[in-house]
């Protein structure tokens, strides 16, 4: 037996494992394309060399009784490999509590978040599930999850219950129907139907844990958007958002305020005003953040809030001007510049998964001579401009940047914190945060698969600025979400190369070996 047939097989099982381990990273992990495009080639032509190499059986034994021998031992190896799995599987399964999730999503591991919320946990929040039987896919479907928070919490206690053979329990809950999850604490109760899922159930257990209902405030009276309208321009889908979250969610015209703001103020937001803030509600909103408050301001290009003595206290200042981002922005949309990378805090945490963008957003600056601490959060690329001309912009069909624009980078976004005397957040510290930008905020935004990281960076912003940090990024797990990543030039002539040249070429070898060694 010569050499090349020795190592025939060996170099065959490897072409196979690189196959199929190429396979399995592309399918539970965001391995890069280009590095399983590498492997499952060379797994190719090593499979290639081994059909080509392999040792000949020159005798040609065809009798039945050696093929039936064969086989019997295929599939007895087969078996026993299948045993000895099942068995590792059950001692893994019984002797450690430990799992790893190999979905690509990781669809079946709780978030950070939920995590938090159950090890903070200091008292039994009790679950009851009503199914009957023929609810008993549901019941699997809940139990399921449930376990997945009492692996993290002994405070979680379940039970399921058939209600009707146990209606008296039921009736307890208002009679509560099968395919009813009811989560309760003291005398605090919420209930969850279908379908289930982590959001609703962490949510469940804040509802019925947090002793206050945070209250965010959208000011209303100078142009802003209306949380009421569910139209594509409104702010309806941002206000179901944060009710799903225990917020409470009202308007608040300043114009009704006498002395001071509802005493349960978490924040407030001041979404797209068009018109300039008086004097008195100007200081009504300085006040607030100087005694610990939280504030929220989106600001579009070209709309004047006024109100420059508070941003320049807080060390920004908002720019006239409309950014354009040709390196970097959505669908070829200049004006709609897009953020892939970000700065450590609590305000970005999972943007990386999604980006974000801004559907036409003005630039902010920070000034001098403020004691605060500010954060940019989100920062175009050098290759963007600013338009100042206004007039000139909606006269032309296609924005581009031009000679005499302002250069980039540019900040759309900061976060700011300083010191404060109180309030009702537990933390006495006062944040502001301005956007340059609202309508990412809007119904069409915020109700759109490819807004993901705008809703989620909408979500962090109010969670922070309202204290619920341990709310931040709870991210929806939708096992067919693939989010699309931007290939370089490298990536797209590896990819190129590997698929028209290397795999085609190494074909063409092996076929070229085959015919030589028949001839």
């Amino acid at each position: 037996m010569s050499q090349m047939q020795k190592w025939s097989t060996p170099i065959g099982a490897l072409g196979i494992a690189l196959l199929v381990g190429a396979f399995l990273l592309g399918l539970v992990t965001p391995t890069r394309r280009d590095i399983l495009l590498l492997l499952g080639g060379v797994g190719i032509v090593l499979i290639g060399f081994y059909f080509v190499a392999r040792p000949r059986d020159t005798t040609r034994q065809t009798s039945n009784v050696r093929i039936a021998s064969q086989t019997v031992n295929v599939i007895l190896i087969a078996l026993a490999v299948i045993g000895i799995l099942a068995a590792l599987n059950y001692i893994v399964n019984k002797q450690f509590s430990q799992r790893i999730d190999l979905t690509a999503n990781k669809e079946h591991t709780l978030s950070e978040q939920s995590v938090q919320i159950l090890k903070s946990l200091q008292e039994p929040v009790q679950i009851t599930g009503f199914f009957t039987p023929r609810t008993l896919q549901q019941r699997q479907e809940a139990e399921t999850l449930l376990k997945d928070y009492q692996h993290v919490s002994d405070k979680i206690v379940v039970q399921m219950v058939d209600p009707d053979e146990n209606p008296v329990l039921a009736q307890k809950y208002e009679n509560a129907l099968p395919g009813t999850v009811v989560f309760e604490k003291g005398t605090r109760t919420e209930k969850v139907y279908q379908p289930f899922d982590e959001n609703k159930f962490t949510n469940a257990i804040l509802k019925v844990t947090q002793t206050q209902q945070p209250a965010i405030y959208f000011i209303t009276g100078h142009g802003e958007y209306n949380i009421a309208d569910s139209d594509p321009g409104g702010l309806g889908a941002v206000a179901d958002y944060l009710k799903q979250v225990n917020y409470k969610v009202e308007p608040l015209s300043l114009a009704t305020i006498s002395d001071t703001l509802p005493a349960d103020t978490r924040a407030l937001v001041i979404a797209g005003a068009t018109q300039k803030f008086s004097a008195d509600d100007e200081k009504r909103i300085k006040d607030y953040l100087e005694q610990g408050g939280r504030v929220l301001i989106m600001a579009d290009p070209a709309d004047d809030l006024g109100m420059s003595d508070l941003f320049k206290e807080w060390g920004l200042a908002l720019e006239d001007n409309l950014v354009l981002d040709p390196a970097q922005n959505y669908r070829g949309n200049l004006p709609i510049p897009v953020f892939l990378s970000f700065p450590v805090s609590p305000l970005t945490k999972g943007l990386e998964s999604y980006g974000v963008f801004l559907p036409g957003a003005r630039a902010i600056k920070e000034v001098e001579g403020a004691d605060k601490v500010a954060t940019a959060l989100l920062t175009t690329s050098p290759e963007a401009c600013a338009k100042t001309d206004f007039e000139k912009i909606k006269q032309q069909a296609e924005l581009v940047c031009e000679e005499g624009d302002a250069k980039g980078p540019f900040v759309l976004a900061y976060a700011v914190e300083g010191a404060g005397g109180g309030g009702a957040n537990p933390d006495a510290r006062g944040r502001l945060v301005v956007i340059g930008n609202t309508a990412f905020a809007t119904n069409r935004w915020m109700t759109s698969q490819d807004s993901l990281g705008n809703q989620q960076l909408f979500g962090n912003v109010i969670n922070w600025l309202a204290g619920q940090e341990q709310l931040i990024a709870i991210p929806e797990r939708d096992p067919n979400l693939r989010p699309l990543t931007a290939f370089s030039g490298n990536d797209v002539n590896l990819i190129m190369w590997v698929s028209i040249a290397l795999i085609p070429l190494a074909l063409l070898i092996i076929g070229g070996l085959l015919w030589w060694r028949k001839r």
